[in-house]
């Protein structure tokens, strides 16, 4: 009995810490240096994330329908953008008929006028 016990417990322990990785957060403002570098990329000026939510919206629903999250971004300078990015998938990539990865989709930066 002590045997089972002894083998039991670690094993309870390494599911729960393999369950709980999953449900770490991000470091603090890696959010927004990712936004950052999605807006930037797509050639719009914006120097510094101010802040950002989930997007609502027709515009929004339509990014979703493509496989993106939308965040209406808010940059230091003033300006707004609705940012379309992949969500994230756990696990491995999945894989189409043929066996090959399936890309993610592209980002969206659309600028909102304020």
């Amino acid at each position: 009995m002590r045997y089972l016990v002894a083998i039991a417990a670690p094993m309870c322990a390494l599911i729960a810490v393999t369950a709980a990785r999953g449900d770490i957060p991000p470091p603090p403002g890696e959010q927004e240096r990712y936004l950052l570098s999605v807006i930037e990329g797509a050639n719009h000026p914006c120097g510094k994330v101010a802040s950002y939510k989930d997007a609502s919206g027709s515009d929004a629903d339509a990014l979703a329908k493509q496989g993106l999250d939308a965040f209406d971004v808010t940059c230091a300078n003033g300006k707004s953008y609705l940012v379309g990015i992949a969500r994230r998938r756990p696990g491995p990539p999945l894989l189409d008929p043929s066996g090959k990865p399936v890309p993610y989709p592209d980002p969206v930066v659309k600028e909102i006028a304020r």
